[in-house]
């Protein structure tokens, strides 16, 4: 009698749970920067030090990008300026602060990887153009090939692993530090 009542509780306990688990046992892996991402980058730079960087350049950026396996490619940046155009310059407010850029490389202009514009020995992803949008103060403003002349050297190696300062760089300093994280996406 005992073990048929437990039966009749446990049983359709079990179904229960089990429905409840099933979504979980099978769901699909995320795919954060979509289907085609071969390659993500993770990077930073923040120089403090004004005899490396130049007192109008200090402050730092923070962002991520991908390669993908139809051409196109894209990044999301923001960065933050220190005591820029302080007040004493002559320049009009705002005289700092944080601003964000989207890049998109479209298919028709694409991406490549081939020997680095610093260091030849190493692979750099290399674009042909890009489409930026600068947002932060003021309106977004968006610029094709802003940064001529192309194809043009990402800096980033086309390697995975892990690379700071003195590989990104050349050299350390004190108030200078830059990361860039890379990662290949297995089977794409």
């Amino acid at each position: 009698m005992i073990r048929r009542k437990l039966l009749t509780v446990a049983v359709p306990a079990m179904l229960v749970v089990a429905t409840l688990l099933s979504p979980i046992v099978t769901a699909q892996p995320a795919s954060a920067y979509g289907k085609a991402a071969q390659w993500q980058i993770g990077l930073s730079g923040n120089c403090n030090n004004p005899s490396v960087c130049g007192a109008d350049q200090l402050g730092g950026f923070w962002g991520w990008a991908e390669f993908d396996n139809d051409n196109t490619a894209d990044a999301e940046l923001t960065g933050c300026g220190h005591l820029l155009r302080g007040s004493g310059s002559g320049e009009q407010p705002p005289f700092g602060g944080a601003g964000h850029m989207h890049v998109d490389v479209p298919a028709s202009d694409g991406w490549f990887i081939a020997p680095s514009s610093g260091n030849p020995a190493i692979n750099d992803f290399w674009v042909n153009g890009e489409v930026d949008t600068f947002t932060g103060h003021g309106k977004p403003v968006t610029m094709v090939d802003p940064e001529p002349p192309y194809p043009s050297d990402t800096g980033v190696p086309a390697m995975a692993g892990h690379f700071s300062t003195d590989e990104v760089l050349g050299f350390h300093a004190p108030g200078v530090s830059f990361q860039i994280q890379v990662v290949k996406i297995p089977g794409r």
